[in-house]
């Protein structure tokens, strides 16, 4: 089970939210769907974090890059900020909405959810997808509800 070493905070230093990122890409931290897709996380301050994740691998039969793959990106991203900014709680996803607005086929989808909003139980995030052209490919909406319960 993935422990972070500190906390996601408004105070949170550039270098400390460098180290987090290098313990999320953590083979033990990533989580098995999120290795067998790819998924990296790039970016991490208190307002949001980024990742991306190929397309190759992770297509629908048509060739298009799975619409799941957008959620579970996104799910990844959000539920792992929920848990930073809760200082290592438990996190668990009660709200999920995925919009698709355009396809893609190769290359590399990145997402960057950002916070709509902290509370003490509930962390809500906006995550926009984008293809390698800066093209916007789904819009997820994510809500976490942190509970009182620490990480086993």
């Amino acid at each position: 089970m993935f422990r972070p070493e500190a906390s996601l905070t408004a105070q949170t230093t550039e270098g400390q939210s460098r180290e987090l990122l290098g313990q999320l890409n953590a083979p033990e931290a990533i989580g098995d769907l999120a290795a067998k897709m790819g998924i990296e996380f790039t970016e991490l301050t208190h307002e949001h974090v980024t990742g991306h994740v190929p397309v190759k691998s992770n297509t629908q039969p048509m060739g298009l890059f799975h619409g799941g793959g957008h959620v579970v990106l996104a799910e990844s991203l959000a539920s792992m900020h929920s848990f930073l900014l809760s200082g290592g709680k438990n996190v668990v996803g009660v709200d999920l909405n995925a919009t698709h607005l355009r396809a893609a086929r190769d290359g590399t989808v990145t997402g960057r959810a950002e916070v709509l909003h902290q509370g003490r139980t509930i962390v809500s995030h906006e995550v926009k997808m984008t293809d390698e052209a800066g093209r916007l490919l789904s819009i997820v909406r994510i809500t976490n509800m942190i509970l009182k319960t620490d990480p086993k």
